[in-house]
C-alpha cells in the first residue's frame, strides 16, 4: 500500500461504524478489540462520568499530580478527564476497577497499557482538539491526528493538505513503540474521523480497520447507509 503521506486516508464511511450514546459507555464494551476493531471516544473536557470523586479514585498519584500543577487549569482539568475516561473504558475490557488498569506514560505522550489477565497486546492512544478528547484503543498499532481548519483552507488542496498532515501526525504517533526499518516497513492504513466543527480527525494503524465502536459521536449523514445506529 502507498504511503499515507502520498494518498488521502479511507473516508470513515469506508468501514462499518456502530455509533452509541456517551452514557452508554459502561454498558457496551466487555472485550478487548478483536482484529480489525477500534473502539473511539470522543469526549468533552466537562465529561460528567470523570467527576473529582473518580478522578480522585481512579487517576494514580503521578497522574493527579500532573493535572494538578499544569501550568494552565483548564488543560490540566482534560488530560485527568481523558485519563480517567481511559482507566473507565480499560477496566470494563479487563474487568477490573479502573485504578488497578496499568497505564505507564512513555516518552513523545506514549501511553503504554498493561494489565495481567490481557489476551495479546492492547494499543491506545489519546488526542486534543480544544474541548474535545479523543481516546482510540485497539490490538493494532495505532496513532491519532488531529488538525484545525483555518480561515484560508476552504479550497480543495488546502483541505486535502489539512488531511494529509492529520495523516503523518497519526503515523508518527502510531509509530512511537518502534524505530528503525521494522516501523518503515508497517503497511499503514488511514481512516478519517468524523470529527465536531472545523478539526480534521485521522485514526492511523499497522492493520487494516473493518469496524469502528464510535462513542460520544453524531452519526453523520452521508454515513447512514454503511453505519448501525444504536
Amino acid at each position: 500500500m502507498p504511503s499515507i503521506d502520498r494518498i488521502p486516508p479511507r473516508p470513515a464511511t469506508d468501514v462499518s461504524w456502530r455509533y452509541y450514546d456517551l452514557a452508554k459507555l459502561r454498558l457496551q464494551i466487555h472485550e478487548p478489540p478483536a482484529p480489525g476493531e477500534v473502539c473511539l471516544w470522543l469526549v468533552p473536557s466537562e465529561f460528567r462520568f470523570a467527576s473529582a470523586s473518580n478522578i480522585g479514585n481512579w487517576l494514580s498519584l503521578a497522574e493527579r499530580k500532573r493535572a494538578r500543577l499544569h501550568p494552565n487549569s483548564a488543560l490540566g482539568r482534560r488530560f485527568a478527564v481523558a485519563r480517567a475516561t481511559l482507566r473507565l473504558v480499560l477496566s470494563h475490557m479487563f474487568h477490573c476497577e479502573p485504578h488497578l488498569v496499568g497505564v505507564e506514560d512513555e516518552p513523545d505522550d506514549r501511553i503504554v497499557v498493561t494489565h495481567p489477565h490481557a489476551d495479546g497486546p492492547v494499543h491506545v492512544d489519546v488526542a486534543y482538539s480544544g474541548i474535545w478528547i479523543v481516546v482510540a484503543v485497539a490490538s493494532a498499532r495505532i496513532g491519532l491526528g488531529l488538525t484545525l481548519e483555518t480561515s484560508g483552507a476552504h479550497d480543495t488542496a488546502a483541505r486535502q493538505a489539512m488531511w494529509d498532515e492529520a495523516a503523518r501526525i497519526g503515523r508518527t504517533r502510531a509509530q512511537r513503540a518502534e524505530a528503525g526499518e521494522k516501523a518503515h516497513r508497517a503497511d499503514w492504513h488511514g481512516l478519517t474521523l468524523p470529527m465536531p466543527g472545523g478539526i480534521c480527525g485521522v485514526l492511523v494503524a499497522d492493520k487494516p480497520v473493518a469496524r469502528v465502536q464510535a462513542f460520544g459521536w453524531e452519526r453523520p449523514l452521508e454515513a447512514q447507509g454503511h453505519a448501525v445506529a444504536s
